[in-house]
């Protein structure tokens, strides 16, 4: 062998070697992504499985309420509010849909929020529904709640107006109005049995503004004895009071003097009101509770964009930490207070009260449900704090309500319902004008009635209280 193919031999050898070497280096240098690869895959296997596992465990609400009613052999009106309203219009009935006031207001052209109602140029806020007209309320147990509107759009049974003054007026959201149960069943039904000068001014989805603007409106002409001020734990959130204080017009109710005159302008706003849902009914948006989730159940883009999102894994986690998933504007308890004492000065023109009753949710006693992220664990303290620094007593349904044995029945299917956020049944608003009435009559301040007073003074409200109390 020569000299120039021993070194072609030894290149070979050497180009050979090399490529030896760089073979496990190469694969050496590949390992890690291989194994983030295997460990992402496993990863997603596992919040697959618990997301389906969740699903399982904790359905959506208005599929679980479903579920329950069937389970039962319940039967469930399938029908949409508009489709009930056309069924009943077709037996000769003049029935409208339910109409939420703060579902009026819609974004201003310069910012904030306003009425998409206006009159003579400016706004009208309607604060109920159209006057003696069959009302198609909500669905939310299986079987469509419907009443008969009075002469103001409220519900309550004929010729309440003409009792004056009033023993009891309630104000409050979708609570007071008595979602989603029959006639004779709300919690100004059950008082109206001790008390039939009573009148119920809630309307669904009503903020503290909203429910103030109704006090102005309409509270001078009752003069009642007592106001009941209905709070459920969303009237804080941004959705809610955030939303109404975006609205120049509800703000102008912290003035004295400032009115609508609604009690006089029923004409007009019936009127508008049923120009509006006209419209609405000819073009129905609505397909039904049970269609609606059925449809959403089954949507391969909602249930994607749920998983993307870990939407069931999140809500599991935040059970855990003891606190609500996702982010909240902070509750405005200063603009909460200073409602309640504008409202306070209303009713002091007729030496009327204000009592302040708290109502929960039903996932402060279901430790399985995911707690909503506008409430807190301490916000029935709160709420009675705000009520005493301006003076106002204050009823803690909760209270009451944990003291049962099984507080959960006292809400529709056990707190599953097809609106995401349960109301009360019949038996839960039963219990919570059981509570009031205890509070009337004893005007003590009893722990059992969960009534707190800010004094007890001769001239105070619970020395007042007690003239209507013997009756």
């Amino acid at each position: 062998m020569g000299a120039g193919a021993m070194t072609r031999s030894t290149r070979d050898t050497e180009s050979s070697s090399g490529d030896a070497g760089r073979g496990p280096r190469i694969a050496r240098s590949r390992q890690p992504v291989y194994a983030l690869l295997l460990g992402s895959v496993i990863a997603l296997f596992l919040l697959t499985l618990m997301e389906r596992t969740l699903g399982q465990l904790r359905p959506d609400p208005g599929v679980a309420a479903i579920r329950r009613a069937e389970s039962l052999g319940q039967p469930f009106d399938r029908r949409s509010r508009s489709q009930v309203v056309a069924d009943l219009r077709a037996e000769g009935i003049e029935a409208v849909p339910r109409l939420v006031p703060a579902g009026l207001l819609e974004d201003g052209p310069e910012g904030g929020v306003r009425s998409r109602i206006t009159s003579a140029g400016g706004e009208l806020l309607p604060l109920a529904g159209i006057a003696n007209r069959t009302t198609v309320l909500c669905n939310e147990t299986g079987q469509w709640a419907v009443y008969e509107a009075d002469e103001h759009g409220f519900r309550n049974p004929p010729g309440a107006w003409r009792r004056i003054p009033a023993d009891l007026l309630l104000v409050g959201d979708s609570f007071t109005i008595g979602e989603c149960v029959a006639p004779g069943e709300t919690v100004a039904d059950n008082l109206r049995l001790t008390w039939p000068a009573t009148l119920n001014l809630g309307y669904s989805g009503n903020s503290p503004l909203l429910e103030l603007a109704t006090l102005v409106e309409y509270a001078p002409a009752l003069r009642p004895r007592i106001t009941l001020w209905l709070f459920f734990e969303n009237d804080l959130s941004w959705f809610d009071l955030g939303r109404s204080a975006e609205s120049p017009l509800l703000m102008s109710y912290l003035r004295a003097g400032f009115s609508q005159d609604l009690l006089r302008r029923q004409p007009e706003i019936d009127a508008r009101l049923a120009s509006l849902l006209d419209s609405r009914i000819a073009q129905p948006d609505e397909q039904g509770p049970v269609a609606e989730l059925e449809a959403r159940r089954g949507s391969v883009g909602r249930r994607l964009l749920d998983f993307i999102r870990l939407k069931r894994t999140r809500l599991f986690l935040s059970r855990l930490r003891g606190r609500p998933a996702g982010s909240s504007r902070p509750l405005d308890h200063g603009l909460f207070r200073e409602i309640l004492a504008r409202a306070r000065e209303i009713v002091a023109a007729w030496q009327g009260e204000i009592v302040v009753v708290f109502l929960p949710g039903a996932w402060q006693f279901d430790p399985n449900a995911p707690a909503p992220r506008w409430t807190r664990s301490d916000l029935a303290r709160a709420i009675r704090d705000d009520a005493r620094s301006v003076g106002l007593d204050f009823v803690d349904v909760a209270a009451a309500l944990a003291r049962q044995p099984d507080p959960l029945s006292h809400y529709s299917y056990r707190g599953e319902s097809l609106l995401g956020s349960p109301h009360m049944n019949a038996a839960g608003y039963a219990l919570a004008a059981s509570v009031i009435r205890d509070a009337i009559r004893q005007g003590s301040g009893t722990a059992e009635a969960g009534l707190s007073f800010p004094s007890s003074s001769a001239s105070s409200p619970s020395a007042r209280r007690s003239q209507i109390s013997r009756q």
